[in-house]
């Protein structure tokens, strides 16, 4: 197997991340305002959690994660968010989805989170992505809804 790094990002690799961001939401079918995405990709970067998988022979980015901390009552108060996972096609069915997993779950344990929790794209077009989410012990836990607000 291939020389690959699991870390956060630094700053100076946000350019980079904001590449395969984009590329990740293609895949998905997920309209992003490209104008706004550097902004987003830096507020995330001092609010949240972005580990990077990164092909160290080729110094490139190959994956990242991108993860908040949360806290409410039902989860009995800290927990993790799992909002973002992706792996480039070239190096799928190599675990470094798992890689990423494994090492949010480090930083979970270190902030003493309860849970991580995520959502995945409709189930029919992500039945590969649930059983990955199923493979790593994540367990359904109800219908997650949304209401976009426009101001």
């Amino acid at each position: 197997m291939k020389d690959i790094l699991i870390r956060e990002i630094n700053l100076s690799e946000l350019h980079d991340f904001q590449f395969h961001l984009l590329k990740f939401y293609a895949e998905i079918e997920h309209t992003l305002h490209v104008k706004k995405i550097e902004d987003l990709v830096h507020e995330f970067y001092t609010k949240g959690i972005i580990l990077i998988a990164k092909d160290d022979s080729k110094d490139k980015i190959i994956g990242f994660l991108c993860a908040i901390e949360s806290f409410s009552i039902y989860a009995n108060g800290i927990f993790g968010v799992i909002n973002e996972l992706y792996v480039t096609p070239d190096y799928r069915s190599q675990k470094i989805g798992r890689k990423l997993i494994h090492s949010l779950l480090k930083i979970a344990k270190e902030n003493q989170w309860n849970r991580i929790e995520l959502d995945t794209p409709e189930v029919e077009k992500s039945a590969k992505t649930i059983k990955f989410y199923h493979n790593e012990g994540f367990v359904e836990v109800g219908l997650r809804l949304k209401k976009t607000l426009k101001y």
